[in-house]
C-alpha cells in the first residue's frame, strides 16, 4: 500500500511531469466534485478593504477580518491523486472546513472526507469531526465514520470476512506565521484500510501529509 519513504510535498496546480493525461483529468474532476459539494468557490478578489462588501458573479463577496481568511487549494498526486479544498474565514485559528476527495480505480473503495474543527485557545492540535463517503457506495460494503478525532472503520472484504478497526485522525497547525501549513496525522487503521482495499490520503508510508495555507483579503462564500 504503501510506495514513497517520505510524505509528498504540497503541490499546487498540475502535478509534476510523469502523470498520466488521464490521471490528471480525473483530478479535475474530483476538483469540480469537491467544489459542488461545498458550494463555496476559491474565487478571490485582492483588496485592502476590511469593512466592506460586494457582489461578484452574483455572489455576495466578504471582507475577511484582519486576521485574513485562510484558504487551502491543493492537489496531491501520493498515494492516489487527492484533492484538498478548504477555508476558514476568520484565519489559521479560526472554524475551518475542509474537503478531502481521492480518486480511485473503478470498484476500488475510496473515501471523500468533509472535515470541521477549530483551534481551541492557544492550542496548534485539533481533532476534527465530519462525514466520510466511501466510493463506489454501497457495493463496497466500507463504512467510515469520524466524531471528534476518532475514526471507526468496518467492512467486509472481497473474500467475505469482516473486517473493523478504530483509529485516529488530528490536524495540526506548523510552519511559522508568514508560511502556515496544515499537517494532517491518521493512526492506527493502516491494517484495516490495507485489508478493505483502502488507501489513506493522509499516511504516505508511515508520514504524515501537509498541505501549504494561504492567507487572504477576500473571498467569495465569507
Amino acid at each position: 500500500m504503501k510506495t514513497e519513504k517520505a510524505h509528498e510535498p504540497a503541490t499546487r496546480g498540475w502535478p509534476a511531469a510523469g502523470v498520466s493525461r488521464v490521471t490528471v483529468i480525473g483530478a479535475l474532476a474530483a476538483m469540480l466534485v469537491v467544489a459542488a459539494a461545498v458550494a463555496i468557490p476559491l474565487e478571490l478578489i485582492n483588496s485592502k478593504s476590511t469593512t466592506t462588501t460586494s457582489s461578484v458573479a452574483g455572489r455576495h463577496t466578504l471582507t475577511c477580518a484582519s486576521s485574513g481568511c485562510a484558504i487551502v487549494n491543493t492537489l496531491h498526486t501520493s498515494p492516489r491523486v487527492t484533492v484538498f479544498y478548504g477555508a476558514s474565514c476568520t484565519g489559521v485559528r479560526g472554524a475551518w472546513f475542509l474537503n478531502v476527495a481521492e480518486e480511485g480505480p473503478t470498484g476500488t473503495p475510496h473515501p471523500a472526507y468533509s472535515l470541521r474543527w477549530t483551534f481551541s485557545g492557544n492550542s496548534t492540535v485539533a481533532r476534527p469531526s465530519g462525514t466520510v463517503t466511501i466510493s463506489p457506495g454501497d457495493d463496497s460494503g466500507v463504512e467510515m465514520t469520524l466524531q471528534q478525532g476518532v475514526l471507526s472503520l468496518r467492512g467486509t472484504n472481497p473474500v467475505g470476512t469482516a473486517v473493523s478497526g478504530v483509529g485516529a485522525l488530528t490536524v495540526g497547525l506548523t510552519g511559522s506565521t508568514g508560511t502556515p501549513t496544515l499537517t494532517l496525522t491518521e493512526t492506527g487503521l493502516s491494517s484495516a484500510e490495507s485489508t478493505l482495499g483502502l488507501l489513506s490520503p493522509f499516511d504516505v508510508n508511515g508520514s504524515p501529509v501537509t498541505v501549504p495555507v494561504k492567507t487572504v483579503s477576500r473571498f467569495a462564500g465569507c
